[in-house]
């Protein structure tokens, strides 16, 4: 394996174990508002919660990424790109987005 490639999968695992940490305090903190902050349904958030450090770690050392970036969507990517109103509505145009997204996912 070349470095470039250890390389990438150290940053790999970095992204994921800083995600997975983030993503329990964040649900721990305030669960409701972590589900939707994180895009997660109660069956995923409930696992994530109940891992155990050794198991983050473990689930961490993936070579893939495992959380899922919501910049896919052409309106939400325009909508933190264009200065709406001099950015006044810009924030809640993008939450409701994001929202919208949550609710299609979980059904």
């Amino acid at each position: 394996m070349s470095v470039e490639t250890n390389s990438v999968l150290h940053d790999i695992r970095e992204v994921n174990l800083s995600y997975l940490m983030l993503a329990q305090r964040l649900l721990r903190e305030n669960y409701s508002a972590g589900m939707f902050r994180l895009g997660l349904g109660a069956d995923v958030a409930d696992i994530v919660l109940s891992l155990s450090p050794a198991q983050l770690v473990k689930l961490a050392s993936s070579s893939s990424l495992i959380c899922g970036f919501r910049l896919d969507d052409y309106c939400l990517l325009s909508s933190l790109t264009q200065d709406v109103l001099g950015g006044v509505l810009q924030q809640a145009h993008s939450t409701i987005l994001l929202s919208q997204q949550a609710a299609t996912a979980a059904t």
